[in-house]
């Protein structure tokens, strides 16, 4: 008697999540926008798709499947690798019977007041917090200031901004009212890290320590965005500190089972709890990770959403000697004349990996508003971590000078 296929609904398009799902040898349908469906077809050709105008609307996916003669409950499983999407594939899947309360630990998960409240209550420190729907909720206490203002289930910094004065607050809540409610919490100063792992049965299997070149709201301010890997066994301490807090977190959220992205700060040697995403990391988090440690996120996020073992061990040492980062490469926003070639920055010292997303005639976004907006993507290597900073940074101006623009008014004819 031959083995029937697992069969998995993916909620959203992205690349390397559906081809984990296909590594697996899994029998795959993906809902996806209409933008989407030429890229996923051409990846994917025997693929069935499912084309809904919002991706992330439960309402709107289960329209698409009805008109697809599809229903939530022949699926074996739910998914999503996209961290707008995962509430809703969360709900989808308790919806079929396949779960139950996974839609709860979603919203945990994603809100960032819930989340909050979740670790403060089982010990873990993070930021002081509120929402706020307008100029009334602001706290009036100027010792409470600077704070932290963003949207409570965003990603990407986009919309999050640092506000030193109460009526600097007042002022944003009244103006951005319609875009709320916010979230207002208290500004951690220190060093940001991300921690990525892997958990199973409530225990972490492995992780994964790294340091950003600087802080993620510094984007607004022209920041770059780019993390460091650091090896265990240079920095011990770090990784016992960053484990614990990852471990209860993840605990007071009830992520017992898949991977896991969180965001720390180091203030004066306490780890402070940031937040916490049920995904595989940003940028080139991903290809750090599997470099440094040989570790694939994205299989591990499959067996995850499968209820398979973990195939690595929280023992586990960096596979090479090498440090690895990512960056991602910033421009000047506006219209491009020309622009570094993909060979041009693999040609540049340590760079192993590169995507350059901008050529001559497109155009460059601002890339201040959201730390996923950017021109491209490295990964570099080098000795250790001081190395691969430096080299980060030579990178990152080399790029950015390298951009030339149209003149004002040319793209469009003035």
């Amino acid at each position: 008697m031959t083995q029937q296929t697992t069969t998995v609904l993916h909620i959203g398009w992205m690349l390397r999540a559906v081809d984990a799902l296909h590594r697996a040898d899994l029998n795959v349908t993906c809902v996806l926008q209409p933008g989407d469906l030429e890229t996923a077809r051409s990846a994917f050709p025997e693929m069935r798709t499912v084309v809904v105008p919002d991706q992330s609307s439960v309402e709107g996916i289960l329209a698409g499947l009805a008109r697809n003669s599809l229903r939530v409950q022949e699926f074996d499983a739910v998914c999503s690798g996209l961290e707008l999407c995962l509430t809703a594939a969360a709900v989808l899947s308790d919806l079929g019977g396949l779960t139950r309360g996974a839609a709860l630990r979603a919203v945990a998960m994603r809100d960032k007041e819930v989340q909050k409240s979740l670790v403060r209550a089982a010990g873990v420190v993070t930021a002081d917090c509120t929402s706020a729907t307008g100029p009334d909720d602001a706290p009036q206490d100027s010792a409470r200031f600077p704070v932290v203002v963003k949207p409570l289930s965003g990603s990407g910094a986009l919309d999050t901004f640092r506000l030193d004065r109460p009526e600097e607050l007042r002022d944003f809540l009244a103006t951005s009212a319609a875009k709320g409610p916010w979230l207002v919490e208290e500004f951690i100063p220190g060093t940001e890290f991300q921690v990525d792992g892997v958990v199973r049965g409530g225990e972490i299997t492995f992780l994964s320590l790294a340091r950003y070149l600087e802080n993620i709201i510094d984007i607004h301010e022209g920041g770059l965005v780019g993390c460091t890997a650091l090896q265990p066994h240079r920095h011990p301490e770090l990784y016992e500190k960053a484990t614990d807090v990852a471990r209860n977190a993840l605990k007071a959220l009830d992520h017992a089972d898949g991977v896991f992205h969180i965001e720390v700060f180091d203030r004066s040697g306490e780890i402070v709890f940031g937040e916490c995403g049920g995904r595989v990391g940003g940028g080139r988090t991903d290809e750090v990770v599997e470099r440094t440690f040989g570790v694939n996120l994205h299989d591990e996020w499959v067996r995850g959403v499968l209820g398979r073992p973990s195939a690595v061990s929280a023992a586990r040492t960096p596979a090479s000697g090498a440090v690895h980062g990512d960056l991602h490469l910033h421009a000047p926003a506006g219209a491009v004349r020309e622009a570094p070639t993909f060979d041009e920055v693999l040609a540049r010292p340590g760079v192993e990996y590169a995507e350059v997303r901008i050529a001559p005639g497109g155009t460059m976004p601002d890339v201040t508003a959201a730390s996923y907006l950017r021109a491209g993507v490295v990964v570099v290597s080098g000795a250790d971590d001081a190395e691969v900073e430096s080299r980060s940074k030579e990178l990152a101006a080399w790029f950015a000078d390298r951009v030339v623009l149209e003149p004002a008014g040319a793209a469009d004819g003035r």
